[in-house]
């Protein structure tokens, strides 16, 4: 909570909190008074989406983030294609977050980065990576010559690669992987090499995510 009100991309619009949680963080508060609100524990119950609501509840107005091409030339970015379960898309953000990936890039069937378990998921990620709605082949067009690495069984090893310096990572669908459609916009298929002795079919998404990103980001 105190990093989401010391965000400066996010416009406060209320806070609604509990007697004590006022009284020990009124200092830290720049809002004005027209904007909190004392309430009871039964209220926040009430007005939480929470099963257990915390002692302060936030309403902020969602930013809208931009994008130039420059940002995909320069740094590695991901691109989350049909990604639907909320935990995974927050734990993604997370990753990211930890690794210092500033941009990822979400298909339109992808779960809505503002969903409540999607911002629990990602313990604040959120306020430092930007998530962008878009359509691959609208980011394909907008820099013609992006690397597009897209996660496959099939792919190259990659701990056999040189780490792009620039480019996106494209993450599928839980159980579909990567659509037909965005298959064809890959420029390289990379892939995490199983051990003889795995057993599993595949890796869930934010796992994948992580590796891959630990892999490359200790090459830098």
């Amino acid at each position: 909570m105190r990093e989401l009100l010391d965000a400066t991309q996010f416009s406060i619009e209320a806070l609604y909190a509990e007697e004590k949680w006022l009284k020990a963080h009124s200092a830290g508060i720049r809002l004005n008074n027209s904007q909190v609100y004392q309430v009871a524990p039964s209220e926040l119950d009430r007005i939480s989406s929470l099963k257990t609501p915390n002692q302060v509840l936030l309403i902020a107005q969602q930013p809208t983030f931009r994008y130039t091409p420059d940002k995909l030339n320069s740094s590695l970015s991901i691109y989350l294609d049909d990604i639907r379960d909320p935990g995974n898309l927050g734990t993604i953000i997370r990753i990211a977050d930890w690794f210092g990936i500033s941009n990822i890039f979400c298909s339109p069937g992808c779960a809505t980065w503002t969903n409540p378990k999607v911002v629990q998921a990602s313990m604040g990620g959120f306020l430092r990576v930007q998530i962008h709605t878009i359509e691959l082949q609208e980011l394909r067009n907008a820099v013609p010559k992006l690397s597009i690495l897209g996660m496959m069984l099939d792919g190259h090893d990659i701990r056999k690669m040189e780490r792009p310096k620039a480019g996106l990572i494209v993450i599928g669908n839980e159980s579909r992987g990567i659509t037909p459609l965005n298959q064809g916009l890959l420029t390289d298929r990379i892939t995490i090499p199983r051990p003889p002795k795995g057993g599993a079919e595949s890796l869930n998404a934010a796992v994948a995510t992580g590796i891959i990103c630990a892999q490359w980001a200790l090459e830098e």
